[in-house]
This record gives C-alpha cells, sequence and structure tokens, in this order.
C-alpha cells in the first residue's frame, strides 16, 4: 500500500490544500480499518482451531484407550502408532486446506 508521501511525490505543494488534506485523513482513515480488518480475520480461525484442537486430543485418546484394551484382553492387535500419527498429519493437513488455516 502507497503512503502519503509516495502518492504525492513532486506534488507535496497539493497536500496544503483543504480538499486534499481530508482526502488524506480519509485515505489513512480507511488504511487503519483495512490493518484492523486484516487482524479480526487472523484471530477469526479461533473457532475452527479449537475444534481441531479437540478432534485431536479425541483421537489421541481413543488410540491410546485401543491400545491399552489390546494388551488388556489381547483380543486385537495393538495400535500402530507410527500409522496412526500419519493419519493425523494428514488430517490435519487437509483440515487446515479446508478451513484456510496457513501453518
Amino acid at each position: 500500500m502507497k503512503t502519503i508521501k509516495d502518492i504525492f511525490t513532486g506534488h507535496e505543494d497539493l497536500l496544503e490544500e483543504l480538499p486534499v488534506q481530508q482526502l488524506v485523513d480519509e485515505y489513512e482513515n480507511v488504511c487503519d480499518e483495512l490493518i484492523d480488518h486484516k487482524q479480526v480475520s487472523e484471530f477469526s480461525k479461533e473457532k475452527e482451531l479449537k475444534e481441531l484442537t479437540r478432534q485431536i486430543l479425541n483421537s489421541i485418546q481413543m488410540e491410546l484407550q485401543r491400545d491399552e484394551d489390546a494388551i488388556r484382553f489381547q483380543e486385537s492387535d495393538r495400535v500402530d502408532f507410527k500409522n496412526a500419527v500419519t493419519n493425523l498429519k494428514t488430517y490435519i493437513h487437509q483440515y487446515c486446506k479446508d478451513y484456510s488455516v496457513y501453518l
């Protein structure tokens, strides 16, 4: 985004005109609003990130419980944690892509 100095390079005398000063003030206000909007949009992902964190935590708890049950009852194979982590990584990347969360 251009600064006021960039815009009026070579025409600094125009900055003394009242209508130009009003335009400059309005331009600066719009720039401030744009910066605020960009910051708000960054924080608007909080809901999606909380949901992702909740899903990851639930998934980890479920896999740990499944592994404990496999050890205790010996009726099924133990959890392949390498595969589980690989699947989790793939899920996180896809979730971030779907919700435009850039890591």
